[in-house]
């Protein structure tokens, strides 16, 4: 395996090593400006997985917004990171896929409240007194789509399919939901990964593999740092880059992944820039956190952009804001 195109932006790490000149040598990502996706949307300021969290992450600037993957009874794909509802709706303690689509509209919404998420009061955005619902991922794709539409921006979605252990063929459907969502001819091939702006993702290997044989949108296998250079080049093998927790994301996790042509997202961090500042400086290529105006801001500063073009260039822009949209991986043999 190579990096085939991708470079480092000398710029860039310039920038890095005067903002940050406390930090190590800052090491180079795989792509040209690394990515900031919103971790189930603004989620430290709103309610997670809901269409007011996406559209705040979107007007704060992040690159990709995140739902997270459950079927419904009937086979709707929505967002929500928990299958147990108990956490962030009011309806109990009762599982997603044991209601209907219908049932789950009725649901309100709610923050877990736990540190590093949104709690009422806690957020200038959020007083309790708000009503959120549970979106479908079919209307998280609308908005994005409608978005590009109404204004030519391109904002990216990263969804992941979650998983209930030891039942393959429930977590294989969500897969296969997900990626008739992402076709549905509505859209025009918007979602057809030439603009950069998908990456799919899962914690379950079999996933993803069955992913690789499925699309040639990026795939991301989050899991925890290859140990050895064989073991990178086995990920690379069916995927495009590993999401790792900060905790695991050290230097030489980073490196080897990237030697073995793997792009590394690390996930999740809060509000707090100088971690940002941290992980950007150690060359990672994208940054999953709650706060999506404290990583671009961060991520700003270290690497500027160019200047904004006009509408009718978004598409080549955000292709190479990304370094991703001609890459295919190399399939497994």
């Amino acid at each position: 395996m190579h990096r085939l195109f991708w470079r480092p932006l000398s710029t860039a790490v310039a920038a890095l090593a005067a903002l940050a000149g406390a930090l190590p040598a800052a090491a180079a990502p795989l792509v040209d400006r690394p990515i900031l996706i919103a971790h189930r949307g603004a989620s430290g300021y709103l309610p997670e997985h809901t269409m007011e969290a996406y559209r705040l992450a979107v007007s704060m600037g992040a690159d990709f917004i995140e739902p997270d993957l459950f079927l419904t009874a009937d086979g709707v794909a929505v967002a929500r990171h928990d299958r147990n509802l108990n956490a962030t709706t009011n309806a109990g303690s009762v599982n997603i896929d044991s209601l209907s689509w219908a049932q789950v509209q009725a649901l309100e919404a709610r923050s877990r409240g736990t540190t590093g998420y949104a709690t009422p009061g806690g957020s200038p955005y959020y007083d309790g007194s708000e009503l959120f619902r549970v979106p479908s991922f079919v209307e998280v794709l609308d908005y994005v789509h409608g978005l590009y539409q109404d204004s030519g921006r391109i904002v990216g979605v990263y969804p992941e399919v979650k998983t209930i252990s030891g039942n393959a063929s429930y977590n294989l459907a969500i897969a296969d939901a997900m990626l008739a969502a992402l076709n549905d001819p509505r859209y025009d091939g918007f979602f057809d990964g030439s603009r950069g702006n998908v990456f799919l993702q899962s914690f379950d290997q079999s996933v993803v593999q069955y992913l690789n044989t499925r699309t040639e949108l990026p795939l991301v296998f989050l899991t925890s740092c290859p140990g050895t250079a064989a073991a990178a080049a086995t990920v690379r093998s069916f995927a495009d880059g590993i999401g790792v927790s900060s905790a695991g994301a050290s230097q030489a996790c980073i490196d080897r992944a990237h030697d073995a042509g793997l792009l590394v997202h690390v996930y999740t961090l809060t509000d707090v820039a100088s971690q940002y500042e941290l992980y950007y400086g150690r060359g990672v290529d994208g940054i999953f956190g709650n706060h999506p105006d404290v990583g671009v801001g961060v991520r700003d500063a270290l690497f500027p952009s160019t200047p904004v073009p006009e509408p009718a260039s978004w598409a080549l822009f955000a292709a190479g804001a990304t370094g991703l949209a001609a890459w295919r991986r190399r399939r497994a043999a």
